[in-house]
């Protein structure tokens, strides 16, 4: 049976003890706290399943403790006990604006918080279904969630946050282990939330390696770079020194074939009622896998947000958009040996790169252009040669209105394509791989 965790929130500590004392007794794991700071900081860290709360603490920020706590969404279904004296009973009831859900009068009645504990752990998980590893709302939460904001016609935005190669480390470590790195992402999620301030942001565990956050358009990008530097900082430390110094582990696949994966990354797609309306979370999360299935395609940890009616303004950013692992689907071999094999780059250069690339986790041809060793316009040229193909660069072609207005964004992001000029009857299309020819039929019929 699951250990449940009770915060105690009360200056005095006496009351602290005698609470402790017999919830303990009957095997609810307790944390304690006597002070409205230290509270809130415990809800952060320990995501406690219920809260006992004294109704004299210290307001925070000038709001009460309460309210605080249930402004933050990704604890709205935490339950809160407010203690109260028994002479007092009366205003504080009248107060439950205050954000708590019940009460127990002082002097304490032992079978009373006992009842009154199981009792609201009980409508919690029968109203919302907590996750029972990361205590965060699962997916009844998650869908009335996504319904409100859609009802209320207010702007909002879905982050769909996926681990990559989550079944490699789970295979390899343990399920325990498993456990153990699922838990951390929440952790790193609701710290980055704290972080950037985002009280009305909410947070929801679908279950596995798979959560949701709903927050405002303009808290997209932001919480994105965040949650992505602390993920890549923090979770390397889950793999033993050897498979962080290769950057790599080996896991036998389901042939019973030994198979090198990648350490875990994360994708974060992004939809957003911006460009469009949406009727229902059904067609949100249709959206967001088109937007997943793109981002696994790409190394290491991405953010994309989807902008399916939005036609692409800036050239820069479909350069933006397409440099990610371009050099890597442009040819079959790696990059670092088809810039080797050029004459582009020395064999010490390609090992430094690669020693960067394994420790900090970014892409290679990045780092070679950071370390001065080459240029991307001398890429370009080299897979000119060796292509027999034209080499352009995005950034210094200027289309007309009428040739932007020819592909989507989405379009142009999943087939690779940017329409480039119209001449006579002919379009000229930039292509991250020219010998796609299934989008070369695609693009002929429209």
């Amino acid at each position: 049976m699951e250990v449940k965790t009770v915060l105690i929130v009360d200056k005095d500590a006496e009351t602290l003890d005698i609470l402790s004392s017999r919830l303990e007794a009957r095997d609810y794991r307790v944390i304690t706290a006597q002070e409205s700071e230290h509270a809130l900081r415990l809800v952060v860290d320990e995501v406690p399943d219920i809260i006992l709360l004294d109704s004299k603490m210290e307001k925070i920020r000038g709001n009460d403790l309460p309210n605080v706590i249930k402004n933050s969404t990704h604890n709205f279904f935490i339950p809160i006990l407010m203690m109260v004296e028994r002479e007092n009973v009366a205003s504080q009831v009248l107060g439950m604006h205050w954000g708590f859900d019940d009460f127990i009068l002082k002097p304490f009645s032992p079978l009373e918080i006992q009842l009154r504990v199981s009792m609201n752990l009980k409508r919690v998980y029968d109203s919302v279904q907590a996750n029972p590893l990361t205590k965060l709302p699962g997916n009844i939460a998650i869908d009335k969630k996504v319904k409100e904001r859609i009802v209320s016609g207010e702007r909002f935005s879905v982050c769909y946050i996926d681990i990559d190669n989550f079944k490699s480390f789970n295979d390899k470590y343990g399920y325990d282990k498993g456990d153990d790195a699922i838990v951390q992402v929440s952790r790193i999620l609701l710290h980055t939330v704290q972080l950037i301030a985002g009280d009305d942001i909410f947070v929801g565990h679908v279950g596995g390696d798979d959560f949701i956050l709903v927050m405002k358009p303009e808290q997209e990008e932001v919480f994105a770079a965040n949650f992505i530097e602390e993920f890549e900082r923090l979770m390397p430390t889950h793999y033993s020194k050897e498979d962080q110094s290769s950057g790599e582990i080996e896991v036998k696949n389901r042939r019973g074939e030994v198979e090198a994966f990648p350490l875990m990354s994360v994708s974060i797609a992004a939809v957003t009622n911006l460009y469009r309306d949406f009727s229902n979370s059904g067609e949100i999360a249709q959206t967001a896998a088109e937007v997943k299935k793109f981002l696994k395609q790409q190394p290491g940890s991405n953010y994309l947000r989807d902008r399916r009616e939005q036609q692409l303004a800036e050239i820069e950013e479909a350069d933006r958009l397409f440099n990610i692992g371009k050099e890597k689907r442009a040819v079959s071999e790696p990059l670092g040996q088809v810039l080797l094999n050029a004459g582009l780059i020395n064999e010490q250069q390609l090992q430094e790169a690669l020693k960067k690339h394994f420790t900090t986790g970014q892409r290679l041809g990045r780092v070679l252009i950071q370390m001065q060793a080459i240029s991307r316009n001398k890429v370009g040229q080299m897979l000119e040669e060796k292509l027999g193909v034209p080499y352009v660069s995005l950034k210094e072609i200027k289309r007309t209105p009428k040739v932007q207005r020819l592909f989507t964004l989405q379009y142009m992001r999943s087939h690779g394509a940017v329409p480039v000029k119209i001449d006579g009857r002919r379009l000229k299309v930039a292509m991250i791989d020219p010998f796609d020819l299934n989008t070369i039929d695609d693009i002929e019929r429209i």
